[in-house]
């Protein structure tokens, strides 16, 4: 749901004064091939953009969408269908799938009519601009809610009891990370993030740098005159994973003041790591000692950075870091473990 990709698409097929058909998975468990928030969007003519998970159930779904589209007037309405999926030969909970993973998943099916196309031009404004709003899908349709303030979890799903709101999902990217350096590690990590999924935010002292200047996988690139500013200007650092690679030790120091003097007390970042050989973190460790950084937030510190594997080059590096972030993500953001189906 937070692919611009997809809703680019919706878009172009509304100002062309067709009807798309989406679908969206509010919930999953584990195993499942679709996963909560993923979208499908289908045409009248089978074009499609996006995805549920793939396999029969896709292609089912594409042929269903394409004759609901065919035969669709704007007085029928969205139309909103709830289907309980299961990955399994012999289902016991909802519809069989035609998939055999195990997992469970419930898709939400609607129609939104060339009239929302404005709606859609939002949310897509909304998304590009990293900015929040909440999609609402109930038995209406689409609709759009920039009122209420973000939070977590960011989808919330509630199977059909009403007519009321049965999903809505925040516009804002929970998934973040603020990388302080803007060099050759900070480019190639902004490239894996950003392919994860990730809103980047690049942070450096050097404006005309050519690995910043070159860097257009962040979504957000900030020049400080000094790294320690860096900390309090992170977007939702509740959400935000920081990581500190800077080109000089001296520099990472600064970044790192910046950030830990903010996690004293409330602790807003959930993970700040820093890469380096252990004599230069027990020198970080030891200046940030000196400048009165608290004990437990220095003893928080991933340090060195990644998983322990062999990684030498800034894309390998980068591999390393992504891969420690994925590991950690269910200890630090529950609401993302799946249940067992």
């Amino acid at each position: 749901m937070l692919n611009p990709t997809l809703w680019r698409y919706v878009l172009a097929r509304l100002e062309a004064g067709q009807p798309v058909h989406l679908t969206h998975v509010g919930w999953h468990s584990r195993h499942s091939p679709g996963t909560t928030g993923a979208s499908l969007a289908v045409a009248a003519d089978g074009a499609t953009e996006g995805t549920i998970g793939g396999g029969i159930m896709e292609a089912e779904l594409i042929q269903r969408a394409v004759a609901l589209l065919q035969g669709w007037t704007p007085q029928e309405g969205a139309g909103l269908e709830v289907r309980e999926l299961e990955h399994r030969r012999k289902a016991t909970r909802g519809e069989r799938s035609g998939l055999f993973c195990a997992g469970q998943q419930t898709n939400l099916s609607y129609i939104v009519a060339p009239e929302q196309a404005s709606v859609v031009r939002r949310i897509l404004e909304l998304l590009q601009a990293d900015k929040p709003g909440w999609i609402e899908v109930g038995s209406q349709g689409l609709r759009l809610d920039e009122t209420t303030p973000p939070e977590l979890p960011p989808i919330r799903f509630e199977r059909p009891t009403s007519d009321d709101v049965l999903l809505r999902a925040q516009l804002l990217n929970w998934k973040r990370i603020a990388i302080i350096g803007g060099g050759h590690c900070g480019l190639a990590l902004s490239r894996v993030m950003a392919q994860l999924g990730y809103a980047v935010t690049i942070f450096d002292t050097r404006h005309d740098v050519f690995t910043l200047q070159q860097n257009r996988w962040a979504t957000h690139t900030v020049v400080v005159d000094d790294y320690v500013e860096a900390g309090r200007r992170i977007r939702q650092p509740e959400w935000t994973h920081v990581v500190v690679m800077s080109a000089d030790v001296d520099s990472d120091i600064r970044g790192l003041i910046g950030v830990l003097r903010l996690e004293e007390g409330a602790g807003p970042f959930p993970y700040v790591g820093v890469m380096g050989a252990p004599a230069k973190l027990a020198r970080i460790r030891s200046a940030l000692k000196e400048a009165g950084v608290d004990e437990d937030a220095i003893g928080r510190l991933y340090a060195p950075i990644g998983l322990p594997m062999t990684s030498n080059t800034p894309e390998e590096i980068a591999i390393s870091v992504a891969a420690e972030i994925l590991q950690e993500r269910e200890r630090l953001f529950p609401f993302t473990a799946a249940p067992s189906p």
